[in-house]
């Protein structure tokens, strides 16, 4: 693969990202289950904590989605015979990101039990 192939590549998929945290943004799930939305054990506690973690972790997956269509362009760059690779990794660690702040926010705001901390 050529490297304009790469960058089309790894823009693509950035963009792909970006619809598929649109969509859990703009279509939460309504009730706790194990298919779709931000699932973990903390934040299906309750339906309180279910609701804050996805309405919490939609939103900066988006944002983050939008920061990551910065990746390809550094990619193409700095390494353009590694830009999709690049572009995937970094993907990866913004969705780890994701969920070490939301597990974060998860914590100063709720106990162990899922009971809102006031």
């Amino acid at each position: 693969m050529n490297n304009a192939e790469q960058l089309l590549w790894a823009l693509g998929y950035c963009a792909f990202m970006l619809i598929l945290a649109y969509v859990i943004r703009s279509k939460p799930p309504k009730q706790i289950n194990h298919i779709y939305g931000y699932r973990t054990s903390r934040s299906m506690k309750n339906k309180q904590t279910w609701d804050t973690a996805n309405k919490f972790s939609s939103e900066l997956m988006l944002r983050f989605c939008v920061y990551s269509f910065f990746l390809p362009v550094i990619g193409y760059v700095l390494i353009p015979n590694w830009n999709l690779l690049f572009t995937i990794v970094g993907n990866t660690i913004l969705i780890f990101l994701v969920i070490y702040y939301t597990e974060k926010y998860l914590r100063q705001h709720f106990d162990k039990e899922g009971n809102q901390i006031h």
